[in-house]
């Protein structure tokens, strides 16, 4: 009988993504000066700012812009890297003004200091973290950058400056994306509320982190909202890289609760996650994917997406337009597209299409699910 259940016995060591609060040290210029004091001073004695473009305080505009994006797996990975591929792909589309460089793939932590800089050394304008998990290796980089270079700018997505950054030396060339968790979460319970017949739905997450229990939280939640039998089975260990994964996890938990719908935040392992949906029956078992679309024939198991647009265009104009930094937060959401779900398989039908709709307008207006019955469901995990 499905229940709300950890996940048996496939407890891995999670893998890329990881996420340590940053530990990099607070630096001080010699003397006791700033940075900025020291970089002042500079300006004075040289007549000018230091070479790297233009100063950005004049609020000069340009005819061109430059961004690029660090990630630690390749760009075309189906989860996570491809969203932030495409959501910066959209961005530069929207904003002509901006050239995407090639992005820098699989970058280790180790070598996530050497690549940002090599953007630096370029005076590329906008440089991109896909995540929160190169924080400490960038530290020292975004306070030299602040100093030598002071219209490159870096954006760190998935990352809460107040945590995540609080070691940083100056947020002042720097700002955050934030995900709405609540109502990504919120989006795909609904869906598997109402898709389910066996009542009993899953959640593979690569890492027991805050972000994940949230979205798991959300998503069994409002699952409940709309079909008050429904339980949840979950594994939040399963790492981000091995399919094989999520084909066992999946297989147990068809066996022995008899799941039929599935959300995952486990970039690779996602991708065992559906083969084992498949294997049961694309037409009685689902798959709500994410961050980017996949409902088509490559993915019969997927009846819809819960798509993350990271709000880099928001970023963009803020560069053009003098207001960016000051680890300022940018929340990717329903109300501003950063948030929503993509398109329909044939198996859902009208009506809970219809259902959805009028679901996620709540979802929106933040009355459909509150912030205590998430946190009731977080608190017993």
């Amino acid at each position: 009988m499905c229940g709300h259940i950890k996940g048996r016995g496939f407890h891995e060591e999670p893998q890329a993504r990881q996420s340590p609060r940053c530990h990099q040290a607070r630096r001080r210029c010699r003397h006791g000066c700033s940075r900025a004091v020291a970089r002042w001073l500079r300006w004075i004695a040289s007549g000018g700012p230091p070479d790297g473009g233009p100063d950005a305080a004049s609020g000069e505009a340009k005819d061109s812009y430059k961004v690029a994006l660090v990630i630690s797996g390749p760009a075309l990975d189906g989860g996570w890297g491809q969203g932030h591929y495409e959501s910066l792909q959209k961005a530069c589309e929207e904003n002509s003004k901006w050239e995407m460089l090639e992005p820098k793939e699989n970058t280790a932590s180790a070598d996530a200091a050497t690549a940002a800089q090599s953007y630096v050394d370029q005076d590329v304008d906008l440089i991109i973290a896909a995540g929160n998990e190169f924080c400490s290796d960038w530290a020292e980089v975004v306070a030299e950058a602040a100093e030598s270079h002071p219209n490159v700018h870096f954006l760190m997505t998935n990352t809460d400056p107040t945590t995540d950054l609080a070691d940083y030396e100056t947020l002042d060339n720097l700002e955050t994306v934030q995900v709405n968790l609540k109502q990504a979460g919120s989006l795909a319970g609904v869906v598997a509320g109402l898709m389910t017949k066996s009542n009993c739905i899953g959640f593979v997450g690569g890492m027991r982190i805050p972000t994940t229990l949230t979205k798991y939280s959300a998503y069994l939640a409002a699952a409940q909202k709309v079909n008050s039998a429904v339980k949840g089975v979950y594994n939040f260990e399963a790492g981000f890289s091995d399919a094989s994964a999520g084909v066992k996890l999946t297989e147990s938990w068809i066996g022995t609760d008899n799941v039929d719908v599935m959300w995952c935040d486990a970039s690779a392992v996602d991708g065992g996650v559906r083969q084992a949906l498949e294997s049961a029956g694309a037409d009685t078992h689902f798959n709500i994917a994410q961050p980017i679309d996949l409902v088509g024939s490559d993915h019969p198991c997927v009846v819809t997406s819960t798509v993350t647009d990271w709000k880099m265009g928001e970023a963009m104009s803020a560069i053009e337009d003098g207001s960016f930094g000051s680890g300022k937060v940018i929340e990717a959401n329903i109300e501003n597209g950063g948030v929503s779900l993509g398109k329909y398989s044939d198996a859902v039908s009208q009506d809970v299409q219809d259902k959805v709709a009028e679901y996620t307008e709540q979802i929106k207006a933040d009355t459909f699910l509150t912030d205590d019955e998430v946190e009731t469901i977080k608190s017993g995990l």
